[in-house]
């Protein structure tokens, strides 16, 4: 029987394509773009050439273990191709490949190098699905890597390109890349963006920036008309157009369930003035709003017979109530008969559901804008000092979890009670008598040498949960113990409103949680309350910008639990719905300095 020579498909297939040319391909072009034989069988045949005979085989086996699906693959062959001896327009394959699976792989930093490469500069001469396809890779690196607006800004300039089809899919994404984004940054982009970003951004900052609904759904219309022809006007962005459907329905009459009497009255007058503040702005403009009745929360001993008299009143919604406790039990409750937003937390899981939404001014929430923080500056490593009260602990256990939920390394904690042991705590913490152990064998060893404790050196910031009359010893401490330039990132208890400066010289430099209504003070309402209630200057600004923000965010509540990604700009803070119904908050940054607090910019890694 004669002997039949079996080729490898791949060289059978590289066999086809060098039939009728005097000479092995050298371009990308001599090459099918869908391979015709798997990445091994091409590897296999790279191993028989040389130069670029090989390279262009291993790049085909590279874009055939793409098409399989086998990102890992696609690298490990990469490795092995030089891609500077590359012709341009194969640099410009390799580039596609390497950042395609490195997005796969969740490598995004990677892939967005691999597409600033020179040879990107050549994009133009693919084929346009290529050059979509690219911009799309781009889109999808940028968003990965926390710059969502330039992510927004790829899917925008291809959206003509794409076929009607997948329009639709496109501006969902830039939608929720813009809805990523934060509100200084959509600011920023509002003042350069042209054309139907302009439009894009324009319609993100609406859905951010105006807290109440009926003023928010007045500048939606007015961006309906401006924007007619805008590829998000129809249809609007399933946020957007439930803005107008809970306009449509929303509540004619609300209770405010507050305790008007014993030690609580003080928070609830500011907590109330707050919130009828915020509710006469929008009637002031001439929109309706809501009827609004007050209950007196110590009236009542059973929630049930609350929610009973609030029914045959006629009312739609709830706000309120204060006190812990009532919290816990509306959270008990099998039950809720109306729409209530409790301006407290309660460690219970609630068992009604969707009826029970929370709201209040949580030591958890700067705990964890803490670690948002010092991860941003550039801190990978902390400790924490932590006073012996319930707060304090929360906070803390807070902080930890979402530090080391984001990466960060936790080296250790000390409890800090009595001023006369602080110091010796927080030696500890520096590991400071380690050091003056070493220093003292070094001295034993070289007579004349001199050398200085330093602190522990795998420490790069501290979280300060304490009282102010705690926090002003923590600085001269860490003076004291050599660490006087380490970073104290702090909740909003360290320090004391208004008064005397000088209370407050000890906490120099100490970076602190705050919310917006009293660092940046910009709010629109800010100047019309604290002239009519000059005591929401100081601490008690923290509750009347709380009445404020559960003025804004009650009837939108439903919006913001179907949509997780909704963000407000409040007084007290960015605001967002947890999947447990309590409102999360973002606090803004200040830095303690000459006694006083005052805002910081962005983080500075």
């Amino acid at each position: 029987m004669p002997r039949i020579n079996r080729l490898p498909i791949a060289a059978a297939v590289f066999a086809a394509i060098l039939s009728g040319c005097s000479s092995p391909p050298k371009q990308l072009s001599d090459l099918p773009r869908t391979p015709q034989a798997t990445a091994e069988e091409l590897l296999k045949d790279a191993e028989r050439r040389s130069g670029a005979e090989a390279n262009l085989l291993r790049l085909q086996a590279a874009r055939a273990a793409s098409f399989q699906n086998n990102p890992q693959q696609v690298l490990t062959i990469l490795e092995r191709i030089p891609q500077s001896d590359l012709p341009m327009d194969q640099q410009l394959l390799f580039s596609t490949l390497q950042a395609e699976s490195l997005i796969a792989l969740d490598q995004p930093a990677g892939a967005l190098r691999a597409l600033r490469h020179p040879s990107m500069l050549q994009i133009e001469t693919l084929p346009m699905d290529e050059q979509i396809r690219i911009q799309l890779l781009r889109a999808k690196a940028l968003d990965a890597t926390g710059d969502p607006i330039a992510a927004a800004r790829e899917r925008v300039f291809v959206d003509g390109l794409l076929p009607p089809d997948q329009q639709q899919a496109n501006h969902e994404s830039i939608w929720s890349n813009l809805s990523q984004a934060s509100t200084p940054a959509l600011e920023e982009a509002a003042t350069t963006a042209t054309g139907e970003l302009a439009g894009w951004v324009s319609l993100a900052l609406i859905a951010r920036q105006h807290g109440n609904l009926d003023i928010q759904v007045r500048e939606l219309e007015k961006w309906q008309k401006e924007f007619a022809e805008h590829p998000a006007a129809d249809p609007l962005p399933e946020s957007m157009a439930q803005l107008l459907e809970l306009h449509a329905s929303r509540p004619r009459h609300v209770a405010l369930l507050l305790p008007f009497q014993g030690p609580l009255a003080g928070p609830a007058q500011a907590l109330r003035d707050g919130f009828l503040a915020s509710q006469y702005q929008a009637y002031s403009e001439g929109i309706e709003q809501p009827r609004v009745s007050l209950y007196d929360s110590t009236s009542y001993r059973d929630l049930a017979q609350f929610y009973r008299q609030a029914q045959a009143d006629g009312v739609d919604w709830i706000i309120g109530p204060l006190e812990r406790d009532q919290v816990t039990r509306l959270a008990q409750m099998p039950s809720i008969p109306l729409p209530t937003l409790a301006l407290n937390y309660t460690d219970q899981a609630s068992q009604s559901d969707q009826a029970l939404f929370q709201f209040g001014l949580a030591p958890e929430d700067e705990a964890r804008s803490a670690a948002q923080r010092a991860w941003n500056d550039g801190h990978r490593s902390m400790g924490a000092l932590v006073a012996q009260t319930d707060w304090a602990e929360r906070a803390y256990q807070a902080f930890r979890q979402a530090w080391e939920e984001q990466g960060g390394v936790f080296v250790g904690r000390e409890t800090i009670d009595q001023p006369a042991t602080m110091a010796s705590q927080i030696g500890d913490l520096l590991q400071i008598r380690q050091s003056e152990q070493r220093n003292s064998r070094i001295k034993s060893v070289v007579e004349d040498a001199v050398v200085q404790p330093t602190p522990r050196q795998d420490l790069d910031a501290l979280f300060l949960s304490s009282t102010p009359q705690q926090a002003r010893q923590i600085k001269p401490t860490l003076a004291f113990q050599y660490a006087a330039d380490l970073p104290v990132y702090a909740t909003s208890h360290v320090y004391q409103l208004g008064g005397d400066p000088t209370q407050n010289a000890d906490l120099e430099g100490i970076m602190v949680a705050e919310v917006p209504w009293l660092l940046s003070r910009d709010d629109e309402l800010y100047s019309t309350v604290s002239q009519n209630w000059p005591q929401a200057t100081g601490a008690l600004g923290r509750l009347y910008a709380m009445g404020i923000d559960a003025q804004r965010i009650f009837s939108r509540l439903p919006q913001m639990r179907q949509h997780g990604e909704t963000r407000l700009e409040g007084a007290t803070g960015e605001l967002k719905l947890g999947e447990d119904g309590r409102v999360m908050r973002a606090a803004e940054w200040g830095v303690i300095e000459d006694g006083q607090i005052k805002p910081v910019g962005p983080s500075q890694p």
